[in-house]
């Protein structure tokens, strides 16, 4: 009894995420191996791991699905209901929500406490050494130049998110300091002046259509000022790997 149960404890725990943001903790951290599937979402362009993925099995968010894998625990961030989480826990599979960043800092909280969830410690430990170098390897482009992000739907991003983050890493001073996420009208563009903008999602053909961002008036505006393109896989999900794809921008400029 005692030797079954120290082969049982020595195997590593079989995992399954469900979104195609668990997808990036997932193949950042756990062995390839001990992944029993990932998101249906996990291969797309805007997936920094995306080339982790290889064989792995992709699936959606279903019960029974998730169920015949037999996995040891599943990693989430917006995949899957509340109902279909319930019921996991019901028969005894470890949920790992993984919680939003907002900031490096967090982000790097959020690393090692996922990497302790989902048993891969040392994993969280080598990529935290890797992300800290990207960080200190970001240049400042921005020379206290001010910028503006804007997306095709319109929105723009504040200080108190990542993408304020990211940009004032990048040396950038931001045009507003209105927190969150929000909706800036083609007319509030036109009173916008800043000496940059920071642009995502544009090349999306998906999400071009029928935008704001489309606007004629907006894409003038745009086009009359640099530009500083943001990696959409670096703006699609909030985690330490986004920082690898700053850090090669920095080096890399703007328009």
């Amino acid at each position: 009894m005692l030797g079954a149960g120290v082969a049982q404890a020595a195997n590593p725990p079989r995992v399954v995420s469900l979104d195609g943001c668990a997808d990036q903790y997932v193949l950042g951290l756990v062995p390839q191996a001990d992944i029993v599937a990932v998101s249906d979402r996990a291969a797309l362009p805007d997936s920094y791991f995306r080339d982790r993925v290889g064989t792995i099995r992709r699936v959606k968010p279903y019960l029974e699905t998730i169920l015949a894998l037999e996995p040891d625990i599943v990693v989430r961030t917006w995949g899957g209901d509340l109902r279909l989480l319930q019921r996991l826990q019901h028969h005894g599979i470890k949920v790992v929500n993984i919680n939003d960043v907002y900031n490096y800092d967090q982000a790097r909280e959020e690393l090692f406490r996922v990497g302790d969830e989902v048993g891969q410690p040392a994993s969280a430990r080598i990529e935290a050494h890797r992300f800290e170098e990207a960080l200190d390897n970001i240049h400042n482009i921005g020379r206290g130049r001010s910028v503006l992000y804007y997306s095709p739907s319109g929105y723009s991003a504040g200080p108190d998110t990542m993408v304020g983050d990211i940009l004032t890493r990048l040396g950038f001073r931001l045009e507003t300091q209105t927190k969150g996420f929000f909706f800036l009208s083609p007319e509030v563009m036109l009173t916008k002046k800043p000496d940059v903008f920071a642009l995502a999602f544009f090349d999306d053909k998906v999400s071009m259509r029928r935008v704001p961002g489309r606007s004629p008036v907006v894409r003038k505006v745009i086009a009359d000022r640099p530009n500083l393109v943001l990696p959409s896989r670096a703006m699609a999900c909030s985690g330490w790997f986004t920082a690898y794809d700053i850090e090669s921008l920095s080096l890399v400029g703007f328009r």
